[in-house]
């Protein structure tokens, strides 16, 4: 077998870095006791919000309102808009326990249409000015808008007409129109937004069963129509603002045109209990009501409920039979197809895996070998051995990558999906066996006479540079036949020197129906963007790239970016935050800092965006502007060394899961899981402090959020009530989690160690986790545990040194039979 050259024009510079790379680890080790003492990370997060010329302005307003100087407070509004309209500003909080804050931003633009969509209920005036200003134009532009059925631009004509009196339907068409295309979310943030009433108003008498601003569908579910119908129907008529949305001052749209499309879609998507809902709402206040529905003219309260009794309407959750992406989709939440006559699984076929390890220092504090290798505390994996890889399966191939090469194969038999780069053959349990692409440039040097590479011209002199803080996880994208990897180092700051040996990862796009042709190369960094990275895998969509970046510094600034991946021209760039790096105090000057794997979530137009930095972010994808920005309490970050520090930011590729008007999230910088409003961001549950200790959001069925790591968690979708667990405290000394679980139809097949285990995904009766089968038992064929991914009938297995595809069996081993006969009787 030929050797691949690995030296290319980074390593140019090799005799001379050589001798700064020397220097550089003699200090290193001279630094170490210096740099592994207590460290504390600033919780402090930095934010683009308003500079004082636009307060200033915004006091203008202010005061030519008072004084009904209506034509100047337009102008100034227009200013404003025009010249400082993508600031933040923040909009209000939410006190949830002492000291303990969530804090809503939206971009200046969204604040002030909605504050000035509130003082024009208060002064009609002012409003009459305003339309008598921009109707006629708006008139124009928004019918021309409507007659293109281009959703972005409606929506466009619609942000700079909001005033209008036509942008009430306009926003009614332009939520039928993302309604056809099944962008459900999108849709209903479209019809809430033309009057106040289709949100929670405020409630002096507390009959509602929801906080002010947030969704009426929950306020009224279970409440008595009976005793207090008369009243809701008041508070919703007073038409006077408690949305977080901006939305129109005085619409003359019929109410119960936008109840029955809340309850269609709803009904569409699948959310059955949300239909209900809104379909007795409609009932109780609107039970005549006519008009059009889905082409027709209808009683709307007699035909929705046709429709919602029929069937149930799943629309969106359309079963997998690929896994394209970290779990199965870009909302983050896919199921997969449950695989038929499958009593068991037994082993097809399996390949290496290159095995993973958390970085350590060299020579700190002059220990010995032996005292450094002790254990790091991690949920559900080994430091000694990452649970790394995350497969995705797409046209019947099953696809891994690492840093320096992706590797295809066919599902079925195991073979090469592709011939290898350079046509070279190599062996079943090499490394290179299925690699259609590899860098053939990264060179380790390891102190530590652990984690050498093969080839690698220097390997001999095993010294390495890399006490990054954090596991390397290694995900994948593809939309349709392009298939998406990040390739090259995933630790963020990059010295100098340290690059010519270890390459930023740059976004690579490969063509799958041309054997994995490389079709772009994108850099995080050109001469003019300074020290940027990417920080996970980029969602494609089309010609697009959306991914997180981060520029490393004394500050770190996180920002989403879109990419045209066909020219490797960047689109847009938006800052999201700046925060203190992870790792100061613990990694030495000269090394790395920490690794990033943020992943983005997509859902219908919308970019979601867990920092794991103190924000969840909301952006609109087509371009970039911040739809919200929620601050979440950080937990503070007080470790004593490297090895302890690890496990506080294992939690590392945890993207915002996003369903049912709701978008979930753990960051690893807090101690709660909470739901967002995927419309506004503000806080609509969270879990109690530290009351699950999570690695992994699988995703969620209509009743619950499924939350893995050493045990699972069913957590209640709409409240956030944690119902029940498995396996309980007693089981957890033999059947501990480990690796990422998958929701396969009605199941959730769930790794330990030893055994897959499949588990019904809907609670009981008494609200107990049953078995749906038998457990899988790898330890019988030598295999272990580890991420899992289930797609065309194979359950698909990566533990840390082996993937191993499993094909279902209609036949039970003797053992098995055995043990399902005593459990019958």
């Amino acid at each position: 077998m030929r050797s691949r050259p690995t030296l290319t024009s980074r390593s140019a510079g090799l005799v001379w870095v050589l001798s700064l790379l020397l220097l550089s680890a003699s200090q290193s080790l001279g630094q170490a006791q210096d740099v592994f003492v207590r460290a504390e990370f600033s919780l402090t997060v930095e934010l683009p919000e308003t500079k004082n010329d636009t307060k200033n302005l915004l006091a203008q307003v202010d005061q030519q309102l008072q004084q009904e100087k209506w034509q100047d407070a337009i102008d100034t509004l227009e200013r404003l808009i025009s010249g400082h309209g993508s600031e933040l500003i923040a909009q209000g909080n939410d006190q949830v326990d002492l000291g303990s804050q969530y804090v809503y931003y939206v971009e200046l633009k969204t604040y002030l249409r909605r504050r000035i969509s509130e003082y024009a209920r208060q002064m009609p005036e002012f409003l009459e000015v305003y339309r008598s200003r921009i109707d006629s134009l708006a008139k124009q532009d928004l019918d021309a808008a409507m007659v293109t059925r281009d959703p972005a631009q409606l929506a466009a004509a619609i942000d700079n007409y909001f005033l209008s009196s036509h942008a009430d339907q306009a926003l009614l068409h332009l939520g039928d129109l993302l309604l056809e295309q099944g962008r459900f979310n999108e849709a209903r943030t479209a019809w809430e937004r033309i009057s106040p009433r289709y949100r929670t108003p405020k409630d002096p008498q507390g009959v509602l069963l929801a906080m002010a601003g947030q969704p009426i569908w929950v306020a009224v579910d279970g409440v008595d129509w009976g005793q207090h119908r008369d009243y809701i129907e008041g508070l919703l008529n007073e038409n006077q603002t408690s949305s977080s949305l901006a939305t129109i001052p005085a619409s003359d749209v019929d109410p119960a045109a936008v109840w029955a499309r809340l309850c269609l879609a709803s009904w569409l998507e699948g959310s059955s209990d949300r239909a209900a809902v809104e379909l007795e709402l409609l009932r109780q206040l609107h039970p005549a009501a006519q008009g059009y529905l889905a082409g027709r003219e209808v009683n709307y309260a007699q035909r929705l409920t046709k429709l919602v009794a029929s069937s149930p309407g799943e629309h969106a959750l359309q079963q997998a039979n690929s896994w394209p992406t970290f779990a199965g989709s870009y909302a983050r939440t896919a199921q997969a197809d449950l695989p038929e006559r499958a009593k068991t699984y037994q082993p097809n076929w399996s390949v290496s895996l290159e095995t993973q390890a958390l970085s350590r220092p060299a020579g700190r504090n002059g220990l010995s070998e032996d005292d450094e290798l002790q254990d790091i505390p991690l949920i559900a994996e080994s430091s000694e051995a990452l649970l790394s890889t995350f497969p995705a399966v797409i046209d019947g191939n099953v696809i891994v990558a690492d840093e320096e090469r992706v590797r295809a194969f066919h599902l079925e038999s195991g073979l090469s999906a592709f011939p290898s780069a350079g046509n070279e053959v190599f062996e079943r349990d090499e490394l290179d066996f299925g690699a259609f692409h590899s860098s053939g440039r990264r060179i380790d040097f390891d102190f530590s006479m652990r984690g050498r590479r093969r080839r690698s011209p220097l390997s001999a002199m095993s010294f390495k540079l890399l006490s990054a803080l954090g596991a390397t996880r290694f995900t994948l994208a593809s939309d349709d036949t392009k298939l998406v990897a990040r390739i090259g180092t995933t630790a963020i700051g990059v010295p100098y020197v340290n690059s010519q040996f270890q390459d930023p990862a740059d976004m690579v796009v490969f063509d799958m129906r041309k054997e994995g042709k490389l079709e772009a190369r994108i850099p995080p960094v050109t001469e003019l963007s300074g020290p940027w990275s990417f920080e996970g895998t980029a969602i494609i969509q089309g010609d697009r790239l959306y991914c997180g970046m981060i520029k490393s510094g004394v500050r770190d600034e996180s920002a989403v970016a879109c990419f045209d991946w066909t020219t490797s021209q960047m689109l847009w760039r938006r800052t999201v935050c700046l925060t203190q790096p992870y790792g100061s105090g613990l990694v030495a000057d000269g090394e790395y800092g920490f690794r990033s794997h943020n992943l983005l979530t997509l859902k219908d137009g919308v970019l979601y965006y867990n920092t794991n930095h103190g924000v969840i972010a909301a952006l609109e994808a087509d371009r970039g502007e911040m739809l919200w920005l929620t601050r979440y309490p950080r937990r503070g970050l007080i470790p004593d060394k490297l090895e302890q520090a690890h496990s506080l930011v294992q939690r590392n590729v945890n993207p915002c899961i996003v369903t049912r008007g709701l978008v979930i999230t753990m960051p690893l910088d807090c101690e709660r899981l909470f739901a967002l409003d995927a419309a506004t961001g503000q806080l609509v549950w969270q879990t109690v402090p530290g009351g699950i200790d999570p690695l992994h959001l699988l995703g969620a069925t209509k009743d619950d959020v499924l939350v893995g790591g050493e045990q699972l968690f069913w957590v209640h979708l709409h409240s956030g009530k944690i119902r029940a667990e498995f396996p309980n405290v007693d089981q957890m000394f033999r059947d501990r989690g480990y690796g990422r679980g998958a929701l396969v139809g009605d199941q959730i097949y769930w790794p330990t160690r030893e055994k897959i285990f499949r588990l019904n995904s809907k609670l009981d009766a008494s609200g107990a986790v049953k078995e749906a089968a038998l457990p899988v038992d790898l330890l019988r064929y030598g295999e272990e545990g580890g991420n899992v991914v289930v797609a065309q009938g194979q359950m698909i297995v990566a533990s840390p040194s082996r993937l191993t595809v499993y094909s279902p069996s209609p036949v039970l081993e003797p053992q098995d039979a055995a043990s399902t006969k005593d459990t019958d009787q």
